[in-house]
């Protein structure tokens, strides 16, 4: 049986293998029966292409009816024989995702073959009733409304990316069980990303139960993603993400100058769940903040790790690169070394984020990790590509890149998340590279890192449920003696540079000093881990090495 994720790959040659057919015996039978707009092609763009192909959307033409569609009737065999519209590029060797939008061989052989057959409307009675659309809140009356400052779009010039962020005015601890964006002007909103800070709960037992307990993740991660089509996202009864006193948004998003000068003002829409939570919703992210992407290159990869502290279920991904991202693929590895993919975004695109929601929750065992694999495209063949002459580093502006493949996670057994200390994670992680070249650090600022004498190496460092992996390309070790220098994360995606003295003992253990910034030398000292002399890694860090 073929996979979902094979049957994806090749159902544009299916399409045009069935359409070829379809036409072979239309015109073998006297061009009888050829597929028209009222009774095939109609369903079809009412089912995946009108939530943006209608008036006053941020798609450029209306497919709502015949005399709208057809004179794009081309250019619709064409975007959808080239896997270009609709935008959708999730695929998976095991998850079925909600709300996919990707069409099957068939109705892409349908499409492509009404086109072909000169685009006829067929009979108007056949003509399948047009799907409505709300014009406010599609989930009613929010509880809480957060109002966006006014963003003036021009009608010509480059696209626009205003930043934006906003103190929620919460006066105690509420969960949200549903998030739903409401944008001003949808012909000149292309997508918003919304990401949250709160504090950790230090006390407070479960919300509307009156007890306290320290517990809680706490934190930052994604708060709501809105990409033209995508409709708002109910999480599951009794679960959610808890917002209090301190928690702030903040807001990236995208517009884009239609030949119109327009003004918008969007809303996000919170609505507050009812009576105890049980589960807590956290954003984790799987992040790589160490990349260097050489200038010129087509194809090149780094890979990111995730080590869940409890048995987890995940409810959603959201991969996240800027505009020379190419591709991104989470898998789950398991205890006996199995792995399978969970998500796999082959074509990339920064214009059409997602957050990829599976009709139930993926299982995530406290013996298993994530492996992310990021790939970029910083050559001049890449048409969205700023400057494929300048070396890419990690940074929060668009002209650089980042990596981060976000998940939306709940403990399986139920309740609020209990971050286990950052140590215990890091162990697992470092034990799976060479003993002899692995360190574990467990004072001021636990990390751990792997150090071959040829070759790249790889750093991990936890922060509650967050981790981080970091390429290390700059590092040398003379004799016994350890240098690298390298930069360590901060929460507006900037980065510190941090260096690395250290000798090794006759233990094995590393004894020096670590400076970050323009701080003053800490001590510094590790012990030595890892898998006995000899034995490879797992999984190796990528980088570079996995170009094209």
């Amino acid at each position: 049986m073929l996979t979902r994720s094979l049957i994806r790959r090749h159902s544009y040659t299916l399409a045009a293998l069935v359409a070829s057919t379809v036409l072979l015996t239309a015109t073998a039978a006297g061009a009888a029966d050829p597929p028209t707009f009222s009774r095939d092609v109609a369903p079809i763009l009412f089912e995946k292409c009108v939530q943006c192909h209608r008036p006053n959307q941020a798609a450029p033409m209306s497919l709502l009816s015949y005399r709208e569609a057809r004179p794009w009737a081309r250019g619709m065999a064409r975007a959808v024989e080239n896997g270009d519209m609709p935008p959708w590029s999730a695929e998976s060797e095991h998850v079925v995702f909600r709300d996919d939008l990707s069409l099957s061989a068939e109705q892409i052989a349908t499409i492509t073959g009404w086109a072909a057959g000169g685009a006829p409307e067929g009979d108007p009675a056949d003509l399948p009733p047009a799907p409505t659309f709300p014009e406010g809140w599609t989930l009613g009356e929010p509880d809480y409304v957060l109002t966006l400052d006014r963003v003036d779009v021009p009608a010509e010039g480059p696209d626009l990316f205003p930043k934006q962020r906003i103190a929620l005015e919460l006066d105690e601890e509420r969960w949200v069980q549903a998030i739903e964006f409401l944008p001003g002007d949808r012909r000149a909103t292309h997508h918003f990303q919304a990401t949250y800070t709160t504090p950790r709960r230090e006390s407070g037992g479960p919300i509307g139960s009156g007890e306290r307990v320290s517990e809680g993740a706490g934190g930052s991660g994604v708060f709501g993603i809105w990409t033209a089509g995508m409709p708002p996202y109910v999480f599951p009864e009794g679960t959610g993400r808890v917002l209090g006193p301190g928690t702030t948004i903040t807001m990236d998003s995208h517009y884009h100058p239609f030949g119109e000068a327009t003004s918008d003002v969007t809303r996000i829409g919170i609505h507050f769940g009812e009576g105890e939570l049980q589960r807590e919703v956290a954003t984790v992210s799987v992040a790589n903040t160490g990349i260097r992407i050489p200038p010129g290159a087509g194809h090149h990869a780094e890979e990111g790790f995730f080590q869940p502290d409890d048995d987890m279920q995940i409810l959603a991904f959201s991969p996240h690169m800027h505009v020379r991202g190419k591709a991104m693929t989470y898998r789950i590895v398991h205890a006996d070394g199995t792995s399978e993919t969970l998500l796999d975004v082959p074509k990339y695109d920064y214009n059409w984020q997602w957050l990829y929601y599976p009709t139930e929750p993926v299982d995530l065992p406290a013996s298993s990790r994530i492996e992310v694999t990021a790939v970029w495209d910083n050559s001049e063949s890449n048409p969205a590509n700023p400057d494929p002459t300048r070396e890419i580093i990690y940074r929060g502006d668009v002209v650089n890149e980042m990596f981060v493949g976000f998940m939306e996670i709940v403990r399986k057994d139920g309740g609020y998340h209990r971050p286990k200390e950052n140590v215990d994670k890091l162990t697992k992680l470092i034990a799976r590279h060479p003993r002899g070249t692995s360190f574990l650090a467990d004072g001021f600022l636990p990390i751990a890192f792997w150090t071959p004498r040829e070759g790249e190496g790889i750093l991990y460092l936890a922060s509650g449920l967050q981790m981080f992996t970091i390429t290390l390309d700059d590092f040398a070790w003379a004799g016994d003696r350890l240098r690298v220098t390298t930069h360590f994360p901060t929460p507006e995606a900037s980065a510190i540079t941090t260096v690395i003295e250290a000798e090794l003992d006759a233990q094995g253990a590393l004894r020096g000093t670590i400076t970050m910034g323009a701080g003053t030398e800490r001590p510094f000292e590790t012990k030595m881990v890892g898998q006995p002399a000899g034995q490879a890694p797992s999984t190796e860090a990528t980088g570079a090495a996995a170009g094209e």
